[in-house]
């Protein structure tokens, strides 16, 4: 039997409420930013900037299982 201490961890499991809430909003955000500024670059990157955000503050603040 395996020491528990020597297993290797686990993969972090995924939220689908939290992941489904960011693509939904990256994806509004996205549309809005292309309907205001007229360029899908720019869309894209705004879209793209703000999950990464959304991720990164939820994982700095601990809210991995929201």
């Amino acid at each position: 039997m395996t020491n528990t201490r020597n297993r290797a961890p686990s993969a972090p499991s995924v939220d689908l409420t939290s992941t489904t809430i960011v693509l939904a909003t990256c994806v509004f955000f996205l549309l809005g930013l292309a309907a205001l500024t007229g360029s899908s670059t720019v869309a894209f990157f705004g879209a793209g900037s703000l999950g990464a955000a959304m991720t990164m503050s939820s994982k700095m603040l601990g809210l991995n299982g929201l």
